[in-house]
């Protein structure tokens, strides 16, 4: 049966859930549903794609009259479009749009969590956990065991309401490397270790900066922007780094195989994760990865002692990824054996495995809970 569905997202900020929800759409889309995408706010990073609705061309507020007058046209766009099916992309956008899908007669109101809960706004995630107790959403998404963890003391009708979906990504097609080099300008004879994803505080580049300057003859590839940006700049001089370093403020999703084809180490010293997208990106291309020990890599190599073993450091132990590194540069046979077991993990994170359980989430409907298996609350 056909569906009208509207994605909610606070703003497009090219975070991983603006292009999660693209692709999401997408597949939705190919399956015969009307679907929109739209955001309370407008991007602070450049252009929003074509074809997105911003509600409030406007830098995210927390204003009491800025989110009224959001709110105000939120409601106003759901009573006009009266969709069969809203879907947040974050928790202040979850909650928007409970709300007002109650108030205009949304049958599904579905909430979905990228992050650990207790890193995210102490405010918002205890409203959250109010709403989803008292049934403004029929369900609740995480996008990993490891997060939905993080949200089961909300109470037993929160945890009813709650399952994991992990997240899958498309295999990008990988492009050479000496392509791949000319086109992010890119030294072709250089070791090149990348990061990728927002300059904040979060992903830790400052952590990545202070590697490579312990790694001599090695060039970094930062692929990003955000509020950090001026920062890293700013650090990359102060380590006289800054003709190692190459910033690349974006990349065109359909071309991202050139930044794992760019790069012989990608590297994820994140603070906390959902479950990565662009680490998964990086499994699927075979780019070996070394990633931070917090739960979200945990689990994503759950199945492969051998990279759980290898890939997954503790960012208190900056010696233990330098000497990763610089084995992974130096050693074949090491690259080897972690291209592999990237091979053998990538099945496990398919786009379809993950799009077919959103559908199947659709197809039931806001009640029983069917194939899907909710793990019940303790």
């Amino acid at each position: 049966m056909t569906k009208t569905i509207v994605f909610l997202g606070t703003a497009h900020d090219n975070g991983g859930s603006s292009f999660f929800a693209d692709a999401l759409a997408k597949r939705l889309r190919a399956s015969g549903h009307r679907v929109e995408e739209w955001f309370l706010f407008g991007s602070q990073e450049g252009a929003v794609p074509a074809g997105v609705r911003v509600l409030c061309d406007h830098p995210r507020s927390s204003s009491p009259l800025v989110m009224m007058r959001v709110l105000t046209r939120l409601y106003t766009a759901l009573r006009h479009t009266k969709p069969d099916v809203i879907i947040g992309l974050q928790t202040l956008s979850n909650l928007a749009g409970a709300l007002t899908g109650l108030l205009t007669g949304v049958a599904n109101r579905i909430a979905t969590h990228h992050n650990p809960k207790h890193h995210l706004n102490r405010c918002l995630t205890a409203v959250d956990g109010l709403a989803g107790r008292f049934g403004l959403y029929t369900r609740i998404v995480a996008c990993a065991e490891s997060v939905a963890d993080t949200y089961r003391d909300n109470g037993a009708a929160y945890a009813r309401r709650l399952i994991a979906i992990p997240n899958g990504q498309h295999a990008p097609v990988l492009w050479t490397r000496a392509t791949a080099r000319a086109r992010l300008s890119l030294p072709d004879d250089a070791r090149v270790i990348g990061q990728i994803g927002r300059l904040q505080f979060q992903k830790n580049q400052t952590f990545t900066l202070e590697l490579i300057g312990a790694l001599p003859k090695t060039h970094l590839l930062l692929v990003g922007s955000g509020p950090d940006e001026a920062m890293l700049r700013e650090r990359a001089d102060a380590l006289g780094m800054a003709s190692r370093v190459t910033f690349v403020r974006s990349v065109d999703p359909q071309d991202i195989g050139s930044f794992y084809g760019a790069c012989d180490i990608v590297v994820f010293p994140s603070r906390f994760e959902g479950l990565s997208l662009a680490a998964i990106e990086a499994i699927h291309c075979r780019t070996p990865l070394l990633c931070a020990d917090i739960p979200s890599f945990r689990e994503m190599f759950r199945t492969s002692p051998y990279l759980a073993q290898n890939a997954v450091l503790s960012t208190d132990d900056g010696a233990r990824w330098l000497q990763m590194s610089q084995a992974l540069l130096d050693d074949p046979a090491l690259r080897e054996a972690f291209v592999a077991a990237l091979g053998r993990l990538s099945p496990a994170y398919s786009y379809e495995a993950m799009a077919e359980k959103y559908l199947a989430l659709l197809d039931e409907g806001p009640r029983g809970v069917g194939a899907l298996h909710p793990r019940p609350a303790p």
